[in-house]
């Protein structure tokens, strides 16, 4: 879901897949990516592609940026891609201009490579996605870090503000709230208001959560 959101919302930009290998992308984590995207009901080869530049006839619009390159690209039906960077290859965020970041099997990834390699191309223009609240975010996911190399993981806890994350979670339930009164033009402009207020805090926020196994039943 966060994938599809961050597709939708920043229509042409690139993300990125960080993965500690080539083959712990296309065997782990890509599969499960398709599986889950079929779920929500988006078709290879209709909605998006994989390791080939989009034929004309599927008529998908050009990315912003677009790569020399589409062996590890996934590209979407509104010109957004996301390019699989791998940390056993020296220097693969090396000169990319990235919007967003996501990690899956973080504890496996090298934090000092992430600081030093994929956090400062992270940095792609807000021209385009400046009002974007997910524009220059990450999302990192994994199992629990039972090494030291994967404690990194466990600092966002300390970064996390509870107090920001609750008011939030506050401006969401009265949006919802207004989303029932009856259409005015006080509506329509108080729910603008609240949008606005909300993608600013988000833009700020860091969100860190230790789920249960049960989840994912």
């Amino acid at each position: 879901p966060r994938l599809v959101r961050n597709v939708q919302m920043m229509p042409g930009s690139t993300g990125a897949f960080v993965s500690a290998t080539f083959k712990q992308a296309h065997m782990r984590t890509l599969p499960a990516m398709l599986m889950g995207l079929s779920e929500m009901g988006y078709k290879r080869n209709v909605h998006f592609v994989i390791g080939k530049r989009p034929p004309k006839k599927l008529g998908f619009l050009r990315p912003l940026v677009e790569p020399n390159n589409f062996d590890d690209v996934v590209s979407w039906y509104n010109g957004s891609i996301q390019v699989i960077i791998s940390q056993d290859v020296k220097m693969s965020s090396n000169s990319m201009t990235l919007d967003y970041v996501i990690g899956d099997e973080a504890k496996g990834l090298n934090f000092d490579k992430l600081k030093d390699e994929t956090f400062p191309a992270n940095g792609g223009t807000k021209r385009y996605f400046g009002n974007c609240p997910w524009h220059h975010g990450y999302v990192f996911v994994s199992d629990m870090p039972v090494t030291k190399s994967g404690k990194w993981l466990l600092n966002y806890r300390e970064k996390m503000d509870p107090e920001l994350i609750e008011t939030i979670q506050g401006l969401m339930v009265e949006w919802h709230r207004l989303q029932t009164l009856p259409n005015s033009e006080y509506k329509a402009r108080t729910i603008r208001e609240t949008e606005k207020h909300i993608a600013q805090l988000r833009s700020i926020a860091v969100y860190y959560s230790e789920c249960s196994t049960f989840e994912n039943v």
